[in-house]
């Protein structure tokens, strides 16, 4: 039986534009379209890229009716004001350059949560000391020693992530000289180069004589801003699921029975016609499930706080996305071929050869040889094998142990050498080497090229149209 595991590097190959690079920068030309325009098609949505990646989009217009792409006006204005009021998408466009992959996105709210959680654990250290919060934050210099015990002291670089999510504000200032000299600060709306840092009072609730940071509400506010985002995402992605390809897509030369996906999209479905799929982190759609967090939470304050929406667990069990994946063919397998050896031990020694008990005894066992079947055949294409897949990556190769021995082929495709190096790279880390060296040494771990789909289906490549800078 031949499975194909799939992940964002196969729609790649296919030359669809799902890279995280691809998404941000056709969302900030749209944050960016002057509406006079009318509406935006393909090339205005990615002819940032058409240098940096020319070779990439030769073959997505070569192979798709990208003409066909339109954003109308009023979907434009819209997603306009989702993305100036989502915290998330302006943390991760002031980090554009630290993120390349959806890999490093995962990380970037793993770090952004980091600090929401320093943040609560400075506040509730005011708090042991003081009944009211003081909002200004107090710039923390490494050669200061004397920090009093009523302010919070953080970092710059702490301060600029908790400011794009929304958790701390700029407080403007002006500096006002009397007549006799005194200098005074006074606080202004308007922009200007001096300002300090404040706690955003929007989370503070006032008392008589003593005030509450309510921190369950701020992770409830960023909690509903990465469900915001992950619609967005949706829009996005539901563009990509539009792409109709210009001509029949030729299927590669092994033939699946199973197919699981990492993927949002539906590129195997439509182009290869297969309904055997799971899409074990949710798919994209008009009733989208799709699963976009983090793999744990980093620390016990995050846990107290009860975050645990950010997590893919807490997600794939919400969305209904938790799928057993391999553990059914693993499970049925193990136990048939437990049975099919004490069977044969029990015909060794314990039936005389000749009678007719003999006879039903081995048309039990070619029965349960039947259920054990062929061996199976993993195909995994465009996954990067990283650790915040980990438990599907150890369940994969739980096949091929002391009891089932060799029952399992696994064939890892890769872009190019880099990637080769890392995706071994990734598996030494979640398997161990011994485990990888065993495999690899007896030929059930293989790798592999990418199925080149440009010379399968004799695709040549179009001119990009020029556009002015």
């Amino acid at each position: 039986m031949n499975i194909l595991i799939v992940g964002n590097g196969f729609d790649l190959s296919h030359y669809l534009p799902t890279k995280y690079d691809h998404f941000m920068v056709a969302m900030g030309a749209i944050e960016n379209w002057d509406e006079n325009k009318g509406e935006m098609g393909f090339d205005d949505l990615f002819s940032s890229l058409y240098e940096k990646e020319n070779y990439f989009f030769k073959y997505t217009k070569a192979m798709y009716q990208t003409d066909e792409i339109k954003i109308s006006i009023d979907q434009i204005k819209d997603l306009q004001e989702k993305l100036k009021e989502n915290v998330w998408y302006q943390y991760f466009a002031e980090h554009v350059r630290e993120v390349k992959t959806w890999i490093d996105f995962e990380q970037k709210i793993e770090e952004a949560l980091s600090y929401v959680s320093k943040l609560f654990s400075k506040i509730e250290e005011v708090y042991s000391k003081r009944n009211t919060l003081l909002l200004e934050i107090k710039a923390l210099e490494f050669n200061k020693f004397d920090k009093d015990s009523e302010h919070i002291y953080l970092n710059e670089r702490l301060c600029q992530a908790l400011l794009k999510i929304g958790l701390i504000k700029k407080q403007f200032y002006t500096i006002k000289t009397s007549e006799d000299g005194e200098r005074k600060i006074v606080h202004t709306s308007q922009e200007n180069e001096y300002f300090h840092y404040s706690i955003n009072k929007d989370y503070v609730k006032d008392h008589t004589r003593y005030d509450i940071y309510n921190s369950d509400f701020c992770i409830f506010v960023l909690n509903n801003k990465l469900s915001e985002l992950i619609d967005i995402f949706n829009f996005y992605l539901m563009l990509v699921d539009r792409f109709e390809s210009k001509e029949l897509i030729n299927p590669i030369s092994v033939e699946f029975k199973k197919v699981y996906s990492f993927n949002y999209t539906r590129t195997f479905k439509k182009f290869y016609k297969l309904d055997e799929i799971e899409f074990l982190h949710g798919s994209s759609g008009n009733t989208q499930n799709i699963v976009l967090g983090i793999s744990d939470l980093g620390n016990d304050i995050l846990k107290k706080h009860k975050a645990y929406g950010f997590t893919k667990y807490h997600q794939k069990l919400f969305k209904n996305t938790h799928y057993l994946f391999l553990s059914e063919d693993i499970d049925r397998i193990k136990k048939s071929v437990i049975k099919k050896k004490e069977l044969e031990k029990y015909i060794e020694s314990s039936i005389p050869k000749n009678s007719h008990e003999v006879d039903l005894k081995r048309s039990e066992l070619s029965q349960i040889i039947l259920t054990i079947g062929g061996k199976i055949s993993i195909y995994i294409w465009g996954h990067s094998l990283d650790s915040s897949d980990a438990s599907y990556i150890k369940e994969i190769f739980s096949f091929n142990n002391e009891i089932v021995d060799h029952h399992c082929d696994v064939t890892v495709f890769f872009f190019n050498n880099q990637a080769k190096f890392d995706l071994l790279n990734n598996l030494l880390h979640i398997l161990g080497s011994e485990l990888v060296e065993k495999w690899m040494k007896k030929g059930w771990l293989k790798f592999e090229p990418n199925p080149n789909i440009l010379e399968i289906n004799n695709i040549q490549p179009v001119d990009l149209p020029t556009f002015k800078k």
